[in-house]
Formats: structure tokens, C-alpha cells, sequence
């Protein structure tokens, strides 16, 4: 996340790179505040750039415009 953005509003947009953990992967996505912390409590939530799910990672839980929030099967701090 952009340390810019880490006092900005609960409505504000955050940008974080995506979490694909494709080796050399340096898309930048941009989501609600609100998205982003609720992603960041559940441990098995990945926040992706549209197109890069991995076989090892379950469908999307939710798609937008320009990311996609899934679940992974693996362990715990993937992140």
C-alpha cells in the first residue's frame, strides 16, 4: 500500500501491487479502503489483477473492474 495513502478515509482508493506471486508480476491495482482492510483480515483472501489467478488458488469470491478478490489454498501468510 502506498504510505501516502495509510491516513487517508475509509472511502479512499489504495493502490497495492497484486498478490499473484507470479515471478516478475509488478501490476499495480487500485481498490476501495474498505476492500483492501477486509481482505487483510481474512489470511487466505489474495487481492489480484484481473487474469492472474493461479491454478492453486480457488475461483474469485468477488470480481471488479480492475481486481479480483480470491481465496488461496494454500497456508496461511502467502501475503
Amino acid at each position: 500500500m502506498r504510505e501516502d495513502d495509510q491516513f487517508a478515509g475509509v472511502d479512499s482508493v489504495v493502490e497495492i501491487a497484486c498478490e499473484c506471486g507470479r515471478s516478475g508480476c509488478a501490476e499495480i491495482i487500485a481498490l476501495p479502503r474498505c476492500v483492501y482492510e477486509q481482505a487483510q483480515r481474512e489470511p487466505r483472501r489474495l487481492l489480484l489483477a484481473p487474469g492472474h489467478q493461479l491454478p492453486e488458488i480457488r475461483g474469485a469470491l468477488s470480481r471488479y473492474d480492475s481486481f479480483v478478490v480470491v481465496a488461496s489454498e494454500q497456508a496461511e501468510g502467502v501475503r
